[in-house]
């Protein structure tokens, strides 16, 4: 029969109170305002990252992709307005 520490115990008592906790506080995270800019903060990022090397003048699956999902959400006022906000922003660039 194995003994086991107080530290290893300890541990997984730990390890049990916690982990269910922190799938539901990430996930609770995640569907709010912040976690969602933060989703989209990283998808813009990967995408364009994904598609710079081989951009040229023409279209790439970027723009593609670009332009069918605002084909496919114009008619949502919400974003309609969201889109010509971002549009008319001045670029960092």
């Amino acid at each position: 029969m194995r003994i086991q520490s107080l530290e290893q115990i300890i541990e997984q008592r730990f390890e049990s109170f916690l982990e269910p906790r922190l799938e539901h506080w990430f996930r609770r995270y995640l569907e709010s305002p912040s976690g969602e800019a933060i989703i989209s903060t990283i998808l813009a990022d990967v995408m364009v990252s994904w598609m710079r090397p081989g951009s040229g003048e023409g279209h790439n699956y970027l723009e593609t992709i670009v332009l069918d999902l605002v084909s496919r959400l114009k008619d949502n006022p919400g974003f309609r307005e969201r889109l010509l906000a971002t549009m008319s922003r001045k670029s960092a660039d």
